[in-house]
């Protein structure tokens, strides 16, 4: 039951390391566009025509920025969900533990049920 328990997790643990990395990578896509249509709109300007040059400089410094901060925001909310996710319910009338609230109920309202302190958990 255990063993179930820790990969139902370590699985949670991965699906939300692949999404994170999966985000910040569509970040990073988003901020190389704009940085390659800079790139061209430099070598334009230094080769060649002139294209909203500082626009588009702009542009790829702004989407930039904004792709690291979100990419920042969305690892902490992984580790957020990951702590969320590994949290251990302890059932203070016996040895019995779970990572899932759900189960931890179950467990305190079958086993304790006429006990007054049943939903007492660290």
């Amino acid at each position: 039951m255990a063993d179930e328990e820790q990969k139902e997790t370590s699985i949670k643990f991965e699906i939300l390391d692949k999404i994170a990395a999966l985000i910040a990578a569509a970040f990073g896509l988003v901020a190389a566009l704009a940085w390659n249509d800079a790139i061209k709109a430099l070598f334009r300007e230094v080769f060649g025509t002139t294209d909203q040059l500082g626009a588009m400089l702009a542009y790829a410094i702004l989407v930039t920025v904004i792709a690291v901060i979100l990419t920042i925001f969305v690892a902490r909310a992984a580790s957020k969900a990951k702590q969320i996710i590994s949290k251990t319910y302890k059932c203070s009338l016996c040895d019995y533990k779970t990572e899932i609230q759900s189960k931890f109920m179950e467990h305190v309202t079958k086993e304790h049920s006429a006990n007054e302190d049943k939903f007492l958990s660290k």
